[in-house]
This record gives C-alpha cells, structure tokens and sequence, in this order.
C-alpha cells in the first residue's frame, strides 16, 4: 500500500514536470507563481524524499545497490543545500542544485535503462546489492530508480524557475 501511494505521488510529479517544462518552454504566467514557491517545493519534496528512501532502506529493508547510493548522495545534497537559502536570490543554490541533480539524474537514467530493458548487466552485483533486484514496481514502470529520476528533474526544473523569475528584493530605507 506504501508503495502505491507513493507510485502515485510520483505519477502526480511527473505530470507537473510535463507542465512546468511546457510553461518554461512557452514562457507562461503560471510558471513565475510556481517560481515564486520554488524554494519551498524544492525543500518539501527533496525532505519528502529522504524520508521514503530511509523508510525502504530503514523500514522494508530494502538495501539500496551502488546506483541507487549515488542517487541518493545526489538528492540527500540537495535536500540539505535547499535549506541554506532561497532558489530566486542564490544563483550559486541554483548552480548547485542543478549540477547535482543533473549528476544524480544521469545515473538515475542509466540506471532505469537497465532496469527497463534488461540485458543481464549487473552493474553493482558483485560488490553489493543487484541493481537488477526490483523492490518497488507499480503501473508498469513506476521503480525506485524511476523516482529518483522524477525528483532529481524536478529539481533542476524548479531552479531553471527561479532563475527565469527571480524573486524581486525590497530595499528598506531608512529614512
């Protein structure tokens, strides 16, 4: 039942990914209120995040395989780097949420090509945990590594957000 839920949600992600790169790529109004929001996405869904992958590891016992850790290197740096400051006035946070998601995100494809089309290649089997071993595997293609991918793209969509409407900065006087 976790499982499926959280298969869902990760459906429910990948349909706003779908919008937020059709607005990004039309410049739509939408786009600058998701902006607006970005940060406060990025930290709930990145701590949401951590949180499902420690109740696999944690609460099923599922033991995540060498990708998988890198992944997660990936999404636990930019969970925590996405509480140091705000995506609209930080272009470094932007610069470093989106290399390390674009790192995490290319072994996240890999890693799903693998898994989706299996040709026996077991990356990790030798030193640790099958990458090939399915844990998770709701609608058809909804896996671990599917939502790691998910999220990892949602990262970078959220920080190309906020660099395209930054967030207006109010100067107090003090006069």
């Amino acid at each position: 039942m976790f499982s499926t839920l959280i298969a869902i949600g990760t459906i429910a992600l990948q349909l706003f990914i779908i919008i937020l790169a059709i607005g990004l790529a039309m410049r739509a109004p939408f786009v600058a209120s998701i902006a607006r929001y970005s940060t406060t996405l990025l930290r709930l869904l990145f701590a949401g995040s951590i949180i499902v992958s420690l109740i696999y590891q944690y609460g099923f016992g599922y033991e995540p395989c060498l990708l998988c850790w890198y992944q997660r290197i990936a999404i636990f740096a930019v969970g925590i780097i996405a509480w140091t400051t705000s995506l609209q006035k930080s272009a470094l946070l932007r610069t470093q949420t989106v290399v390390l998601s674009l790192l995490g995100l290319a072994v996240a494809i890999f890693h799903n090509i693998i898994d989706l089309f299996p040709t026996g290649l077991d990356v990790c089997g030798a030193t640790g945990p099958s990458c090939l071993a399915r844990y998770v595997y709701e609608f058809g293609y909804i896996t671990i590594p599917m939502m790691s991918l998910t999220i990892l793209l949602i990262a970078i969509l959220l920080a190309m957000a906020a660099k395209r409407y930054p967030q207006a900065v109010v100067v107090a006087s003090l006069d």
